[in-house]
């Protein structure tokens, strides 16, 4: 191998099925990929469409203030994206298996859409995308607690807690 492949190698996760990660145990680093469907502890409202989320990735692209060819700004031009995202923890439960997998915070997006359309006004343009309670996911973490004593509710208790790294829709058949 490589000395640029073993600097750049992307850490490998390995595919397990929820209910099997008692039999892995935490502490050894190693991340996992589970898949399996959102079941909400919280939601946050989407900034445009107030629909509730537990996971929402923000793109804006202000209209460019550089001055094009000949002095003049080229219309409808974008000169750069910014990108945010916000989420709250949540239950990920697959054949019966639950794991509380929790999520970067990440910042406020009413606050900055708000901000950004005061600064920007109707030539902002924006996208989002969510991901709902119910939804079909794909998760990328360490495992952090398992057993027993991973769960802090008596009564609807999870295998294990997990930190994600990357959280995608699942759409594939596959998944299905």
């Amino acid at each position: 191998m490589s000395l640029l492949r073993r600097i750049f190698r992307r850490p490998q996760s390995r595919r397990i099925e929820l209910d099997r990660l008692l039999q892995l145990g935490p502490g050894d680093g190693r991340e996992v990929e589970v898949h399996g469907v959102i079941e909400a502890l919280a939601t946050i409202p989407a900034p445009t469409t107030h629909e509730p989320c537990v996971a929402i990735e923000y793109r804006a692209w202000p209209e460019s203030t550089t001055v094009g060819v000949g002095g003049a700004a080229p219309e409808g031009s974008r000169a750069f994206q910014l990108d945010y995202f916000q989420a709250v923890d949540f239950v990920l439960v697959s054949a019966g298996a639950r794991a509380l997998v929790r999520l970067d915070r990440g910042q406020d997006l009413l606050a900055i859409h708000h901000g950004l359309l005061a600064r920007f006004g109707v030539g902002l343009r924006h996208e989002l995308r969510c991901l709902r309670e119910g939804d079909r996911v794909g998760v990328i973490a360490r495992i952090e607690r398992t057993g027993p004593g991973a769960s802090p509710m008596r009564s609807d208790p999870h295998l294990a807690v997990l930190t994600a790294r990357r959280i995608w829709r699942d759409d594939s058949e596959a998944a299905r």
